[in-house]
């Protein structure tokens, strides 16, 4: 079923699977240490033209798995590592920029005043630019302090985002390594080309902006027909404040530079004011804002958003970025350009790696789909691909698990429905409860409360296993009082205990155990359903450990008909049963003998030559019909009628409820009131029943 399974699972469910999450999570605090506890990715999936890649808030980094750059990777590995190249990219915000200047810079543009510095423009065509701009904000003019503050946070990210990108592929050379620069030379390439963006009316700053990040990522530019006009010309007035920003160690270096920038794109900048004037007399300053940085954002190709906080803000630091220092990298021109050459062999050659995996862009008509696998052996490939394909079978297992635990119930049901219930319980319809999955929540509870009750369970084991090793390995038991031969070294006894018998190995399974528990309204009285929760984890772990096949079942009424709670399957695959215990709990009524019939048959088609079933409960069935001396003599019949086909009932009593139970069953109780005598009690009883 698992590998079925995987043939089958698309990119959509493996990349929004809590195993991939958890993967990419790890990766990002393994790269960012104690300075982010309770960093957490999370990924979603849009595959709209204008959805976006990622972002952070700097307490979660969010990832669309579905985004345009990564879907156009043709295999799933390459997919999988363009997300973590995109988590790479957020955990390298949160590591190295300065969040608490970069929002200071950007209130300050807002309020009119250049941070950290005003520009200093020798050009004297550039100089009328900055004149122009500082009158207006000398004036407060909100249209210009706007449009220029969003500008001017458009060009520093493109530069932030090659800084962080050179120190975070630095510092962690493995899997974020790969994936940003696997992204990195896809969305340069994505850019149009100078003449495409003119005739797509793209606005004149998105052009040049497109330009600088093309320049910025490559030391080169997507210039495939040879424009030579006026944004050329800009270009290389700006190349010296770029590539002095992009290899400076401090934040507000690359501020400087995006003030000088914003200078010199002045008069592609200039039209903008004019729309943010019009939009100003329409709605307010926010509303406005935001307007133009969805229009610019649209139009540049290839740059994340800006980090972005609480209400849209740019979010504080938590503990402040790390200490600044120039990127180890060359990211000269001719370094950045080495650099892409670099990238392409990420994803170059395709080969036999990566187990086969269907892709869901291949899956029309009859087509059966189409593997490409990498065979690029740089740096971090293997451990990525081998954690791909163990989150791929992690993502099976769950999906093949729920699949058979779903089976399984429906089984379950299907025997309950075909079982004879008798006259005392004509008409009342059962119906089988098994949880499919298991939530974190009961994992948790299980593991705060299991320590004290695993331990009972290694004391009850350490007095049964000797027991149960003997059966296995056979022997010679001696000082019987009855046999066939006699020991001749001990007839001197005056006890009669002189015989012998030789035992021969059993290899046969002579013992299986069910567990019946009362989860009707009066259980919650005295912590009745505490200590049946726990006596419940004990057995459990007790057989699991020792190879016992165990069920275990809880049973209430909802209205007239017998609600039971599959707790625990002798069949069950997913290793979660102990877990589905923390959801023992009081509920209704309870009608005894249609439960109790229904374990005791699901316990009478196991092959062991013993059957032990246990049954916690307070003594009062109570249901509509059923309860007083009819309700005890109809369980008193069931447990007749089942111990002639080998499965003996055993009731185990909570306190004042001893009574109830010997009357009842008659063939007195077990005590489990007390956890510490619980093993002792426990081993007698086992100890009687596989004699």
């Amino acid at each position: 079923m698992i590998q079925d399974t995987k043939l089958q699972i698309s990119d959509e469910e493996l990349f929004l699977s809590a195993a991939f999450q958890k993967h990419q999570t790890s990766l990002a605090k393994a790269a960012t240490g104690r300075s982010r506890y309770g960093l957490q990715v999370i990924t979603n999936w849009d595959t709209s033209e204008d959805a976006g890649v990622a972002y952070t808030d700097n307490y979660k980094i969010h990832c669309n798995a579905g985004n345009h750059i990564t879907q156009s990777f043709p295999s799933r590995f390459l997919r999988a590592l363009s997300i973590s190249g995109f988590t790479g990219h957020e955990t390298a915000h949160l590591r190295y920029s300065d969040f608490t200047s970069l929002n200071l810079y950007l209130t300050k543009l807002e309020q009119g005043i250049f941070y950290p510095e005003p520009p200093e423009i020798n050009d004297p065509e550039y100089q009328k630019n900055l004149d122009v701009i500082t009158e207006a904000m000398e004036e407060k003019d909100r249209a210009v302090c706007l449009t220029l503050s969003r500008c001017a946070a458009q060009i520093n990210n493109i530069l932030e985002d090659i800084y962080i990108e050179a120190r975070m592929c630095e510092d962690c050379p493995g899997t974020f390594k790969q994936g940003i620069q696997m992204n990195h030379f896809r969305m340069t390439e994505l850019i149009p080309d100078i003449h495409d963006q003119i005739a797509q009316g793209y606005q004149p700053f998105s052009i040049m902006s497109n330009l600088l990040l093309s320049y910025c990522r490559t030391g080169n530019i997507n210039n495939r027909t040879d424009y030579s006009g006026e944004y050329m010309d800009t270009l290389m007035d700006c190349t010296e404040y770029i590539d002095e920003a992009l290899n400076a160690p401090e934040g507000k270096a690359r501020m400087a530079a995006s003030n000088h920038l914003a200078v010199i794109c002045w008069k592609y900048i200039e039209p903008l004011v004019d729309k943010m004037r019009e939009e100003l007399e329409k709605q307010d300053e926010e509303g406005a804002a935001n307007d133009l940085e969805k229009i610019l954002g649209n139009e540049l190709t290839g740059a994340s958003p800006l980090p972005i906080g609480k209400n849209g803000g740019i979010p504080n630091n938590l503990g402040g970025p790390s200490n600044g220092s120039a990127p180890g990298v060359d990211l000269s021109p001719k370094g950045r350009q080495e650099l892409m050459e670099a990238a392409k062999k990420v994803f170059q050659e395709e080969g036999g790696r990566i187990e086969l995996a269907k892709t869901t862009s291949i899956m029309d008509g009859n087509n059966p789909g189409i593997t490409f696998e990498n065979q690029y052996s740089g740096s971090g490939y293997e451990h990525a691909a081998s954690n791909l394909a163990r989150i791929l079978t992690d993502v099976a297992t769950g999906i093949a698990e729920e699949k058979y635990e779903q089976e399984l119930t429906e089984e379950l049901q299907k025997t309950a429905d075909e079982i004879n219930y008798g006259n005392a319980h004509a008409g009342i319809h059962v119906t089988v409860h098994r949880m499919n999955t298991v939530s974190d929540f009961l994992i948790r509870e299980y593991s705060q409360i299991a320590t004290p009750l695993l331990r009972a369970s290694k004391r009850l084991q350490n007095s049964i296993l000797p027991l149960l090793k003997d059966e296995a390995e056979g022997g010679k038991q001696k000082n019987l009082m009855f046999g066939k031969r006699l020991d001749m070294r001990v007839l001197h006894r005056e006890d009669g205990t002189i015989f012998t018998r030789t035992r021969l190995p059993n290899d046969e399974q002579r013992l299986a155990v069910g567990l019946l528990v009362d989860e009707s309204g009066s259980m919650d009285w005295g912590d009745r359903i505490t200590h049946a929760r726990k006596t419940a984890i004990v057995l459990y772990d007790f057989c699991i450990s020792l190879g016992i096949p165990i069920t275990i079942y809880g049973h209430s009424t909802g209205y007239d008909d017998v609600d039971l709670y599959s707790y625990a399957e002798f069949d069950s695959l997913d290793a979660s049963d102990r877990y589905r215990l923390m959801d023992m709990s009081a509920r209704g009524g309870n009608r005894d003998g249609a439960a109790l019939r229904f374990v005791a048959e699901h316990l009478a088609k196991r092959p062991e030559t013993r059957k032990l079933l246990i049954i916690i409960s307070d003594g009062q069935p109570a249901a509509g019909g059923y309860s007083g001396t009819a309700a005890e003599a109809d369980l008193r019949g069931i447990k007749k009628e089942f111990q002639k086909r080998g499965v003996i009932t055993f009731a185990a009593a909570i306190g004042d409820d001893k009574e109830n139970i010997r009357r009842i069953y008659k063939d007195g109780f077990l005590d489990i009131t007390r956890l510490e005598d619980l093993p002792k009690n426990m081993t007698q009883l086992v100890k009687q029943y596989l004699k």
